[in-house]
């Protein structure tokens, strides 16, 4: 074998061991990005009155909604964020207490014809908010929004 044709083979062993290093680089990093739980139930409407109560997440906090659009919280979980400054900043605790008003929004996302409601809340005397989907069944609604970092997602569900 000429010195010519063993640089093309090794060059082409090298290139397909550098390219299947690679891509297996790359399965390892989208394996290690899990796809977050899903939601509790599908999609739900639900009336600003149907939503008035106290709701209840899985460590035991809770949030009541009053029907003129005020609320109190107790350790309730979800993703807050505080809005000063320029822009959306993470809370560093993903339980909050406290009071301030809510508000709903229903809509249909692109490209699907289920609406939803949403719910933001917004903590008094503060710029501190989170917003929640509406989920579950008719029967049994829930409120849920997802904590977490991108990699690593945990559920925040509610129900009464």
């Amino acid at each position: 074998m000429g010195i010519a044709r063993l640089g093309r083979v090794l060059g082409a062993s090298l290139a397909g061991g550098l390219l299947s290093a690679l891509l297996s680089g790359c399965y390892s990093l989208a394996a290690a990005i899990q796809d977050p739980p899903q939601p509790p139930g599908t999609p739900q409407v639900e009336t600003d009155g149907h939503l008035v109560g106290t709701w209840r997440d899985e460590a035991g906090g809770s949030i009541t909604f009053a029907a003129d659009g005020a609320f109190t919280a107790t350790k309730i979980c979800g993703e807050f964020l505080d809005w000063t400054g320029n822009g959306p900043g993470r809370e560093d605790s993903q339980r909050k207490s406290g009071d301030g008003s809510w508000e709903t929004m229903v809509w249909t996302p692109s490209g699907e014809s289920t609406p939803r409601t949403e719910m933001t809340i917004q903590f008094s005397n503060s710029d501190m908010s989170g917003e929640y989907e509406t989920g579950g069944t008719s029967r049994s609604p829930k409120l849920w929004t997802y904590i977490g970092e991108l990699d690593d997602y945990n559920l925040c569900t509610l129900s009464r």
